[in-house]
């Protein structure tokens, strides 16, 4: 009889059992399925390579003495969570950039001889000023 008793038992606390789970899972809400963007994908969608493809091209780096692909590429590396590069970085290129236009700048406009040090002296001066305070000193 004992058995009979424990298998009613069991039977019953069965039953239960599944008509709760039944209408727990039934009535609960669906939580929508959370996508999660890694650094990677943020870090394209912050630095789109379509950005560089006119300075970085073949043609354009032939025809321009300057490091603005470098520059630009840098840049856009310093962008998301999985940074590759850091300001200082970019700036070091930026800076080597304006020093070489500036060289140009002065090359092209003073002219330096031997006896003409006093005027290329001069008209560096004036180009000095300009870049450094902004003023062309008029």
């Amino acid at each position: 009889m004992e058995w009979i008793i424990a298998a009613i038992a069991f039977l019953v606390g069965a039953g239960t059992g599944t008509g709760i789970t039944f209408n727990v899972m039934k009535n609960k809400k669906e939580t929508p399925d959370i996508v999660v963007e890694t650094g990677t994908k943020v870090g394209e969608k912050l630095a789109d390579i379509d950005l560089v493809k006119i300075p970085c091209s073949l043609e354009y780096i032939e025809k321009n003495s300057d490091l603005l692909c470098r520059e630009l590429f840098c840049r856009m590396q310093q962008r998301g969570i999985d940074a590759q590069t850091s300001a200082a970085d970019c700036s070091g290129i930026s800076n080597m950039n304006n020093s070489i236009k500036f060289i140009e700048i002065v090359t092209e406009h003073c002219q330096i001889t031997q006896e003409s040090t006093d005027e290329y002296n001069k008209c560096f001066d004036r180009f000095n000023r300009i870049l450094t305070t902004s003023k062309s000193g008029q």
